[in-house]
């Protein structure tokens, strides 16, 4: 399939990477809530697999911060309320992901896991408004503000380039 590197960028990725979260935060707060609870070891991988999600959604933000945005506001002055409310959306994500990467620690070294629940949701309440606006509004402004060759060219720089090949496969199967 052929991209047209002038056309508008095209911000598909940007649901799938948003529907992977939305699927991991849901899939394992049932794993850690179901009957029976799940052993120790399973505890353990969730508790792993959290705090790996945790670690890329901080480097998802980081991009969006760093590479994303600030091209956007250029392009799109109107637009500064929005990507102000994004980054207040982020400061505001931060500290939940803080706590749920502590729960989810103490979770795998065996102490109780109610609070990793307790955080899970308090990363939910935050994180979901979060990636429903940056998909219904903020991305229309992307693609009119970036062209896809702009769009993979930031991808490149605020994420791939500083990724290693095991992560990016990692990454590439987590979003299968």
């Amino acid at each position: 399939m052929h991209v047209n590197p002038d056309a508008p960028a095209d911000t598909s990725m940007m649901r799938i990477v948003h529907s992977a979260l939305r699927r991991d935060l849901r899939r394992a707060r049932v794993a850690l809530t179901r009957v029976p609870p799940p052993d120790e070891r399973q505890r353990a991988a969730i508790a792993e697999q959290l705090r790996w999600l945790m670690a890329f959604l901080e480097a998802h933000h980081r991009s969006e911060d760093v590479g994303l945005y600030p091209v956007v506001r250029e392009r799109e002055p109107g637009a500064a309320a929005l990507l102000d409310a994004m980054a207040r959306d982020h400061e505001a994500i931060a500290p939940a992901i803080v706590e749920l990467e502590r729960a989810a620690a103490r979770c795998a070294d065996g102490d109780e896991c109610e609070p990793l629940v307790d955080a899970l949701d308090a990363v939910t309440d935050v994180l979901l408004p979060h990636l429903q606006r940056e998909e219904d509004e903020v991305m229309p402004v992307v693609s009119r503000a970036i062209t896809n060759a702009e769009w993979s060219a930031i991808e490149q720089r605020d994420h791939l380039d500083g990724t290693s090949m095991a992560q990016l496969g990692r990454e590439g199967h987590w979003l299968i």
